[in-house]
This record gives C-alpha cells, sequence and structure tokens, in this order.
C-alpha cells in the first residue's frame, strides 16, 4: 500500500512536523520569557528565531526522528491489537515478533519506546488516518478484489472508558477531584484551592451516597431514597455556590499568573478542568432534582453520563444492553471491506446517518454503488427519495418499515431478496470486529480519540483482509484427492 500510495508516508511526516512545531514553539516561548527576565551579556546576541507562531517555525537538524513508516506500522500494530503499546500483549509481541524484528533491521531502526510510540502514533491526524483508509480501498477498486457495488451499512455500540454512572456517585466524584487538582496548583504558582467546609460536605455526602447504592430498591423503600437524595442535594447545591466562588478567584489569578508559557498552559489546562467539574456538578445537581425529587424526565443532553469522558452517551441499541460510549456506523463493501466509518455525537438516530454514509462511501470509492441494503432503523422517506435521486437500482430497508417504503413488486423480486440475505453479512462484519479487534470497546477518552482508535482498528482490519485476498489470488487451487 504504501508503494502504491508513498503520499501517506508525507502526510504523516506533515503530521509530525506539525507536532514538532507546537512543541518548537513552546520552548521558544519558555526561552523568551527568561530573556525578557534577565540581562544580555556584552557582544552576546540572542537567538534570531524567537517566532512562537508554530506556522512560521522551520524544524532544524536534532536528533534523528522515527521515520513515518515506523509510526504507519506502530499505529496498524496498535489497531491489530486493540491496546495500547504498555499493554502486555504489545509488549509481548514487540519482544518476541520474529518479523517485527526482520522488519526494523531492514529499516535499520530500533524500536521507540512505548511512550514515544503513544506521543507519535496520537500525533498522526485523523484526516491523514481517513486518507489510509482512502488508498486502501484504491488499492482494493484497482486490484479488482471488490467493484464496491454493494453498500451495507449498520450502527453499533461501542463502550466507553467510563464507569457506570449514578447521580449520587458523579456528584461526589465531581467534587473529590475539583479538590484534589485544586490542592495541587501550587505547583504552577497559583493559590491553593482550600475549602475545609467542603471536604467535611464531601465526608457526609460520600455516607450518604453509599446509603443511596446500598439501600434495596422496593416500593417501601422509595420515599426513603428521596429523602436520602434531598440531603445529599441540599449538601451538594452549598458546595457548589463554594467552590464556583473559589474557582472564580483562582480563574482571577491565573489571568495575571507570569511564569513560563510551558506552565502556564499546564496551569490553564488544570484551572479548565476545575471550570469544567463545577460547571458538569451543577448539571447533575439539577438533573437529578428534576428526576429524583420532581419525578420528571430528564433528557438525554441534560444529563452527565461520564465524569472521565464528556462526549460518552447512553447508548440503547435494540434488545442489547445498554452501554455509555459511542454509536459508530459502519459500511461493508460487497466483498467484507470497511468502506466508511462515522461516529456522530452522543445516540444519533440512523436515519440521519445513511446520507452523509452514501456521500462519503461514494466519494471515497468514486463508485456509486447499485446495491444498498439497510435495516428498518434507517427507514424514512426522505431517505428514500434521495437515494433514488442518484440512480441507485436496489434500495433495500428490511423490516416493516422498509417494507411500508418499498413497492410490493419490488420487495418480492429476486434483486430485493438478495439484498435483504445481505444483511447478515454487516452482522458478521461487526462480530468479527468486536472479536478480533477489540471494536466493542475504546481506550481512548473524546469523540475526537475514540474516532481515531476505531479507524486504527478498521484500517487493521482492512489490511488483514486485504491480506486474506491476495493469498487466496495468489495461492494455488488445492487439487482433489482421488479415493
Amino acid at each position: 500500500m504504501v508503494k502504491t500510495a508513498p503520499r501517506l508516508l508525507a502526510l504523516i511526516e506533515a503530521d509530525l512536523d506539525a507536532h514538532g512545531k507546537q512543541k518548537k514553539a513552546l520552548r521558544l516561548a519558555d526561552a523568551a520569557w527568561m530573556r525578557n527576565r534577565s540581562g544580555t551579556l556584552p557582544e552576546c546576541e540572542p537567538d534570531a528565531e524567537t517566532v512562537a507562531d508554530p506556522q512560521k517555525l522551520v524544524l532544524r537538524q536534532g536528533r534523528p526522528r522515527t521515520s513515518a513508516y515506523v509510526v504507519l506500522v506502530a499505529m496498524m500494530l496498535r489497531g491489530f491489537l486493540g491496546a495500547g503499546y504498555k499493554s502486555a500483549a504489545v509488549v509481548t509481541l514487540a519482544q518476541e515478533s520474529v518479523s517485527l524484528r526482520v522488519l526494523f533491521i531492514n529499516l535499520g531502526v530500533a524500536l521507540p519506546r512505548a511512550s514515544t510510540l503513544t506521543e507519535l502514533v496520537n500525533a498522526v491526524s485523523n484526516e491523514t488516518r481517513l486518507r489510509i483508509l482512502d488508498a486502501q480501498v484504491c488499492a482494493v477498486l484497482h486490484l479488482g478484489w471488490d467493484d464496491f457495488g454493494t453498500m451495507l451499512q449498520d450502527s453499533t455500540h461501542v463502550e466507553g472508558n467510563t464507569a457506570w454512572p449514578t447521580d449520587s456517585h458523579t456528584i461526589v466524584t465531581l467534587v473529590a477531584r475539583v479538590l484534589r487538582v485544586g490542592s495541587k496548583l501550587d505547583k504552577f504558582g497559583l493559590r491553593k484551592l482550600h475549602e475545609p467546609a467542603v471536604q467535611h460536605h464531601l465526608d457526609v455526602m460520600r455516607t450518604r451516597a453509599r446509603e443511596i447504592a446500598l439501600a434495596p430498591r422496593t416500593k417501601d423503600t422509595v420515599s426513603a431514597r428521596r429523602n436520602r437524595y434531598k440531603k445529599l442535594l441540599w449538601r451538594a447545591g452549598r458546595v457548589h455556590r463554594q467552590l464556583d466562588r473559589a474557582v472564580s478567584l483562582i480563574e482571577a489569578d491565573l489571568s495575571t499568573l507570569d511564569v513560563l508559557p510551558s506552565r502556564k498552559m499546564l496551569a490553564a489546562h488544570a484551572v479548565g478542568r476545575l471550570r469544567g467539574d463545577v460547571e458538569a456538578l451543577a448539571k447533575t445537581i439539577a438533573s437529578c432534582k428534576a428526576r429524583i425529587i420532581d419525578e420528571k424526565k430528564v433528557p438525554a443532553a441534560d444529563k452527565v453520563f461520564s465524569i472521565s469522558d464528556p462526549d460518552a452517551g447512553f447508548i440503547a441499541k435494540g434488545q442489547r444492553v445498554p452501554v455509555i460510549g459511542y454509536k459508530p456506523q459502519l459500511a461493508r463493501s460487497g466483498r467484507g471491506f470497511v468502506t466508511g466509518l462515522l461516529l456522530p455525537q452522543g445516540n444519533a438516530a440512523d436515519s440521519l446517518q445513511l446520507l452523509p454514509m452514501l456521500e462519503d462511501v461514494v466519494c471515497r470509492t468514486t463508485v456509486t454503488p447499485r446495491v444498498v441494503s439497510v435495516d428498518d432503523g434507517y427507514a424514512s422517506k426522505a431517505n428514500v427519495d434521495a437515494i433514488r435521486g442518484r440512480n441507485i437500482e436496489v434500495i433495500s430497508i428490511n423490516g416493516s418499515k422498509g417494507r411500508a417504503l418499498t413497492a410490493q413488486p419490488d420487495w418480492d423480486s429476486t434483486e430485493y431478496r438478495d439484498a435483504r440475505a445481505l444483511r447478515s453479512a454487516v452482522e458478521s462484519l461487526i462480530f468479527t470486529l468486536k472479536n478480533g479487534f477489540d471494536f466493542d470497546y475504546v481506550a481512548r477518552r473524546g469523540i475526537d480519540a475514540a474516532y481515531a482508535e476505531l479507524i486504527e482498528k478498521v484500517l487493521a482490519y482492512n489490511t488483514c483482509r486485504m491480506a486474506r485476498m491476495r493469498h487466496a489470488v495468489v495461492a494455488p487451487p488445492a487439487t482433489a484427492q482421488v479415493a
């Protein structure tokens, strides 16, 4: 693939350059801050390169950087194993795989440390990852392994790297994290967040949360549970007001903080976390009061589902067990390649993802499929009309909703029967991705990072599929044994 699409390495190099320039800009900003606070020795000229804009910087010769090819291999390796470089499986493979050892010996390089690999692979943009997917699809089309005349689409649920939430636990954990992070702000030259009253309230709130978690759920205990929540929410409201005032004072201190720019950036990140947690605390208190005390239905957008991943949502799909995570959309070709991957925010309706996926697949494959097959979650008259406008021959939507949108002669035709029978193929793809590439779980947090992880797993799957197709083409047919 690299031989047929050498531009991929150039794209990775560009991402690594951008990452290096960001780091260099921060170093130059630190150096400028130090110069402004010290005099210049006679006949000594300061470094001329003082531009802190990463776009205008030029990377000069330094220590040899890990090549783009090694970064590409590392990214595929992470997608194939579905784990980070510090996991036991990856460490064992890196140390004992003869193939990897021979590959890196031939390249004349050594495999970098796990922390270095993580930083470099994470520096690759999602746009570059999608260009790699484009290259895979282009190679498959060029080799004649698939004509992309069929598009199957389905969604699945992916568990995020977060615990199952309860309002009481979320409230207590948010308060505890604000106190923990705020107690370390003196490292950056800011005042510590020291609130003894909040700590006292937190100790009592932990007891209330434990009582709520351990109390039996019966009709006789409903009123007792509501009373416990009232006591918890009363203290949580007082805590929120105190923390809001304290964080506002810290934010004012941050605006006048005079330290190294690199340290100020870390300080700003810490204070931003404090403000985000205080806002999440207010949101959780409001939704908990509405749900438990006022017995109102709270929209998902008004709830806090995770304190570690703010982009994770409540995903309930069919009769499956709900998860806190993401709901990616997958497109499969007729020969089993993944041609599209979308990751909408929250538990987005499938019907809203059909046309964006079709646009993405057509753009990537340069082929308008002849057959589009989906389940009735994608059924809508607007979708059918839009797809028909593209002169697609077969628009198969399973289920009663799809049947209502399909003319009876078409529904009974052989083409539509075959298209409905293809639905099992996309289910098989999802099973393979989840069981072979850990597609049912993401270790990284945030929608962009989660999307990057899922793309890597799709790239690894397509690579394995391409290798299998190549083996099937090259391998001689098995000879029949004569009895």
